[in-house]
C-alpha cells in the first residue's frame, strides 16, 4: 500500500523531492549530494525541505520504504487467497515479483550501484528474508526429517534473492516472464548428484 498525503500539494511536493534525489543521484554518489542541491534542483527552499524532513536520508528512505511496499504487494499476489502453494499448479503468470523490479529498474540499478554506497543490497536482502520467513513455512518432513528447516529456508530465500540481484545487475538479460517461469521450475527441480567440472591445464 502506497503512503497517503492528507494534502496534495504535500504529495506533489515529497514526489518532486524525490524525483529531484534520484536524478542527481544518477550523476553523483548519494553522500556527495548536499540538501541545498536538492532544493535548488526541486526549485524549493530549505525551508519546505525541513518542513518534511531532517536530513536527506530521510528523504532516501521513504523513497525505500515506498518501493519495499511495493515489492511487497508483488510478493503475496500469487498466494493471496491460498493456503498452500503447489509449484505444480501454479501459473508462472502469477508471478509478478519480477515485473515489479523491470517496471522499477531505473530504481533498482541505482540503488545497487556502488557509488551509491548506501547499503541497499543489504536493506533489501534483509527486507525479503523477513517477508519470506513470515509468510511461508517450507515442508521438508516429506523430503528428508533430518533437513533443518531453518537452514533449508535460508538456502532458499537467498537463492531467490540471489536470483533477483543478479538479473538485476545482468541489466535484466531476460524478460521478467522468462525468470518467473525459471523460478518455478528450480523450486521444483531436485539434484541428488553434481558433475565436478575439470579444471583446465
Amino acid at each position: 500500500m502506497s503512503i497517503e498525503y492528507p494534502d496534495k500539494r504535500v504529495k506533489r511536493t515529497k514526489e518532486k523531492f524525490r524525483e529531484v534525489l534520484l536524478s542527481l543521484m544518477e550523476e553523483k554518489s548519494f553522500h556527495d549530494i548536499t540538501i541545498t542541491e536538492i532544493v535548488k534542483a526541486a526549485d524549493f527552499n530549505r525551508g519546505t525541505f525541513y518542513a518534511h524532513y531532517e536530513k536527506k536520508e530521510d528523504l532516501l528512505d521513504e523513497i525505500i520504504e515506498e518501493m519495499f511496499e511495493k515489492m511487497t504487494e508483488a510478493t503475496r499476489k500469487p498466494y493471496l487467497h491460498l493456503s498452500v502453494v503447489d509449484f505444480d499448479e501454479i501459473p508462472s503468470t502469477s508471478i509478478i515479483l519480477f515485473d515489479h523490479f523491470f517496471e522499477n529498474k531505473r530504481f533498482y540499478k541505482l540503488m545497487l550501484r556502488p557509488t551509491t554506497n548506501y547499503n541497499f543490497h543489504e536493506k533489501m536482502s534483509k527486507k525479503l528474508d523477513k517477508l519470506f520467513r513470515e509468510e511461508f513455512e517450507y515442508l521438508t518432513s516429506e523430503i528428508d526429517p533430518s533437513i533443518d528447516v531453518q537452514l533449508f529456508s535460508t538456502y532458499r530465500i537467498h537463492g531467490i534473492i540471489g536470483l533477483i540481484v543478479e538479473w538485476i545487475e545482468n541489466d535484466f538479460e531476460q524478460p521478467s516472464s522468462y525468470m518467473a517461469d525459471q523460478l518455478i521450475h528450480i523450486m521444483k527441480f531436485y539434484t541428488p548428484k553434481i558433475r565436478i567440472k575439470k579444471k583446465k591445464e
